[in-house]
């Protein structure tokens, strides 16, 4: 194989400085990479082009990538690129593999499990900064959030101040989630100084044309929508993820909820009154009810009811009304997770789930509750004009295309991607086309506590999309980073768009010239014309990049983080409280001064005693605490106790 003129001139201006690299999805990313490690490889242990030798450096490369199904595609990637060529070894790891045992040349590896490696083999020099010579950053705009690639970055820079070098070249479609211009600036600055980067580097679109790349932005159809969301619900300017919850609560105390939000929340409370009611009149041997829905964390209602479930006697009618219970507490978050948008995949997951049974106990309030939301799923509306849009379109598509159909349509939620595909999948329609869909989410997570995502079901479904057993995936961004499908030549965006990141990631996945591409849904704020002029902001800030300038920013970025450090002093300087709730403090100190905290292990010896690392990573300084106890808790405060006790002693210095 060879590089392409774009990305031969890539390798090369990367050189020996860190560096970034902004390409298109499809367009070779991770190719470039791979030449990038060979070179390195190659220089580190002088091999003549001529002469495959054995290696003989202690230094590896690091490659980091975001999930763990990447991990392996990657490998397979970076051999086939390198090791057809030299005996280099390419070793993997991410969490329930088996730490690799031999000398690698190359380490694959997620953020999180790479952390784990460095605490639990801390003996083994294998995993230790000095024995990289370069970590590359696959999808390196995670730095810029609450992700073990910040802390990475910032493990790596407090090595480097020992006068240390580990060469750093990040990777990604799209460098920012921010949107307005100054926020663009402002993060791709943040990016460089975390990543002590020199070069931003990004081949123009002639480049990319000339080498037979086809770039697919202008080919996005966007739906004259004849839905529009329901009245009244927060203006999507108004909406903040972390205060989800109070804000439909408050709606909630203030009856300015939706007509269908109402409804679905009408039946939850009927449902708990029976629960109530029947512990009440002693019917039943079980413990008391509690509803949880004024907690905060959404899952946890959901949760909640499963337990209950769990503990109530097999087939007893306190079991079915905690089954009833947990379907109806999954409803009502995905009313107030799309901030009371979502109507239509509501009721789908109703009807899947069997959430209108009824039984000859339930109370005639909890039986018409049922009923009045069970009508509404019969009801011709705008929303479910939107589900009919999506199957007419696929149905289109499927008999345009023929056999070498492959559609990928993409959600935000998991529960949404699972919803859909069963829709699709018992659409009489779609069946009558030949549609088979599959969905796709984060290994191991959860659709809810009774629907589980089992190791290695993404994988299969993506061989099954590849080999044609299924041709719809309906998956959240878990595929959008990374996953090689160039078999998809369908892309639809059922939900809108949040960033130039899910913009490049999701319609990239298509890269077929006939591919069809179809944008269903768009913010207000953000317009699919907006997100457009954040890639030529991008481009042109790379164009412009100038590491003097960056220097500026990195010492403005500096006193800032002191400024924080300093306002924040009077939270360490509670000593009592710090005694009483080390970790809550810890937490609330590094919220307070943007940094990241990250538990590394908790581990039991042989004496039965936990023993916790946390490590606590700002712009200014990354430290670590230990702690045992006899119980993880304990663990986890005492080692919380001891990055505070650190930090206080270290702000006491400079005079705070």
């Amino acid at each position: 194989m060879e590089l392409r003129p774009y990305q031969k001139k890539v390798v090369e201006a990367i050189g020996e400085e860190n560096a970034i690299v902004k390409m298109p999805t499809g367009s070779g990313k991770t190719f470039v990479a791979a030449e990038f490690v060979l070179r390195g490889l190659k220089e580190s242990r002088k091999i003549n082009e001529n002469a495959q030798e054995e290696s003989t450096s202690t230094q590896a490369a690091l490659f980091l990538v975001p999930t763990c199904d990447l991990v392996t595609q990657q490998k397979r990637a970076l051999k086939r690129w390198i090791s057809d060529y030299y005996p280099f070894h390419i070793a993997e790891y991410f969490g329930g593999r088996t730490v690799p045992a031999t000398k690698f040349d190359v380490l694959v590896s997620t953020p999180q499990a790479f952390l784990t490696l460095q605490q639990t083999e801390a003996k083994s020099k294998w995993f230790a900064w000095s024995n990289f010579f370069a970590c590359v950053f696959d999808e390196v705009h995670h730095v810029l959030k609450d992700h073990p690639y910040r802390i990475i970055a910032h493990g790596i820079k407090a090595w480097e101040k020992e006068g240390n070098r580990v060469q750093i070249v990040g990777l990604s479609a799209s460098l920012t989630y921010a949107v307005e211009h100054r926020a663009v600036e402002q993060a791709l600055a943040n990016l460089c100084h975390d990543l002590s980067v020199k070069k931003m580097i990004s081949p123009t679109e002639k480049e990319l044309v000339r080498s037979g790349y086809v770039p697919q932005d202008d080919n996005i159809e966007t739906m004259k929508k004849p839905w529009d969301v329901p009245e009244n619900v927060i203006p999507e300017s108004k909406r903040r993820p972390h205060e989800m919850h109070g804000q439909f609560m408050q709606r909630v105390d203030t009856k300015s909820t939706t007509y269908f939000a109402s409804k679905i929340l009408l039946v939850v409370r009927e449902i708990e009154a029976d629960i109530i009611s029947c512990i009440n009149n002693n019917t039943c041997d079980c413990e008391p009810f509690k509803s949880p829905i004024r907690q905060i964390k959404l899952s946890t209602w959901e949760d909640y009811a499963y337990r209950m479930k769990c503990r109530a006697r097999k087939g007893s009618a306190m079991q079915m009304m905690y089954r009833l219970c947990e379907i109806w507490y999954v409803a009502l978050r995905m009313v107030v997770q799309s901030w009371e948008e979502e109507e239509q995949l509501v009721l789908q997951w109703l009807i899947i789930n069997d959430g209108f049974r009824k039984e000859g106990w339930f109370s005639p309030k909890l039986e018409s509750s049922l009923n009045g939301v069970e009508r509404l799923c019969y009801c011709s509306s705008i929303q479910s004009e939107k589900l009919q849009s999506l199957t007419t379109n696929l149905i289109e598509k499927r008999k345009k295309k023929g056999v070498s159909f492959r559609g990928i349509v993409f959600v935000q939620q998991r529960i949404s991607a699972y919803v859909l595909s069963q829709y699709l999948n018992n659409h009489k329609k779609c069946i009558d086309h030949g549609l088979h869909a599959g969905y796709v989410a984060a290994r191991n997570s959860r659709i809810t506590p009774s629907v589980k995502v089992r190791a290695g079901e993404a994988t299969k479904c993506i061989n099954d999309f590849r080999d044609g057993s299924i041709n719809v995936i309906v998956a959240t961004s878990v595929i959008e980073e990374g996953f090689d499908v160039p078999e998809a030549n369908v892309v639809i965006s059922f939900d809108y768009l949040k960033d130039t990141v899910e913009l490049s990631q999701r319609f990239g996945r298509a890269r077929q010239k006939t591919s069809s591409l179809t944008l269903m849904s768009e913010r207000k704020d953000r317009p699919l014309s907006a997100l457009k002029d954040v890639k030529t902001i991008q481009e042109s800030i790379i164009i412009e990049f100038d590491p003097e300038k960056s220097k500026q920013v990195s010492l403005a970025r500096k006193q800032s983080q002191n400024d924080r450090e300093r306002a924040a002093f009077s939270v360490l300087n509670d000593t009592a409280r710090c005694e009483r709730s080390p970790l809550e403090v810890l937490n609330m100190y590094a919220a307070k001064t943007k940094a990241t905290t990250n538990i590394d292990a908790i581990d039991s010896g042989p004496d039965k005693i936990f023993r916790c690392k946390i490590v606590y990573a700002s712009l200014n300084r990354t430290m670590d605490g230990s702690g045992e106890g006899t119980t993880k808790k304990l663990a986890r405060h005492q080692a919380a106790k001891n990055i505070l006790d650190k930090l206080r002693e270290m702000d006491k210095e400079k005079g705070m």
